[in-house]
């Protein structure tokens, strides 16, 4: 019986633990698919950046400026977009003709559209982190956590770029690590308890054996004592049949005594 709750036990912890994992790879997932929005705006941003950069350059009479590059980090990325930002502010500033040119005028519309974009996914990629770190820290799946890789995913922050463009997630090889041995442990288990199971099935059918022979024995026993007790009860008569009638034989002697004296 115990062996039977322990491995119950263990399969609803297998199937909690189950649920939350994929519950934080779900949320994970959203966190990198957000990560990934706010990069691709980043990348437009980048874009947007050059065409103007590509305008000024064409002009004549202007200060020459370097085209950015794409980066598969998103540190450099926000990095080289704020100071490019910077060095176009500080060239307009200095030329009244360019300030007033309509193609600023469009750049900055395009960059303030951008930005608020940038600012509304990092807006949906910090309630996903809140969700995500809340949900690490409940129980049970605190305890697994580390084992699984799952680690707290750091807010979208100025100073934080780092941590935020080393988000992974899970380590997919300590889940596979894990899930090895668990599966290795649940099936030791099943095998203790169908063991366990077994035996106790065996023993359940040897006793209904032994049941089953002792009333067999005792019925059997039943029997012989009634078969004695009717054989005790037929000699006594059978030994009543077989001796001669006294009277019987007293009354015939007379009989002939009183012939012969006649």
């Amino acid at each position: 019986m115990l062996s039977t709750l322990l491995f119950l036990l263990t399969v609803f912890l297998v199937y909690l633990f189950i649920k939350q994992y994929n519950l934080l790879q779900n949320l994970s997932g959203e966190i990198r698919e957000t990560r990934t929005n706010i990069m691709a705006f980043y990348e437009k941003k980048v874009s947007i950046i050059n065409e103007f950069i590509n305008l000024v350059n064409e002009l004549d009479g202007y200060e020459k400026l370097t085209s950015l590059k794409l980066s598969n980090t998103f540190v450099e990325m926000a990095r080289e977009t704020s100071k490019a930002v910077e060095n176009i502010t500080a060239l307009v500033n200095q030329f009244p003709d360019l300030k007033a040119h309509t193609q600023y005028a469009e750049f900055q519309e395009y960059l303030r559209e951008n930005d608020i974009l940038i600012s509304n996914k990092r807006e949906v990629y910090n309630y996903q982190v809140k969700q995500y770190n809340s949900t690490l820290a409940q129980i049970p799946m605190v305890f697994a956590a580390s084992l699984l890789g799952f680690k707290e995913a750091p807010f979208f922050e100025p100073n934080r770029e780092g941590a935020f463009s080393e988000f992974s997630g899970a380590d997919s090889k300590a889940i596979k690590d894990l899930a090895k041995k668990g599966c290795n442990k649940l099936k030791e288990t099943t095998e203790k308890v169908s063991e366990t199971l077994q035996k106790k099935e065996q023993e359940a059918q040897a006793k209904r054996e032994e049941r089953i022979r002792q009333e067999r024995e005792a019925a059997s026993n039943n029997e012989k004592v009634t078969a004695e007790e009717n054989t005790d009860q037929e000699v006594p008569k059978a030994e009543d049949t077989s001796e001669p009638d006294a009277s019987k034989t007293g009354d015939s002697s007379t009989v002939v005594e009183k012939q012969e004296e006649k």
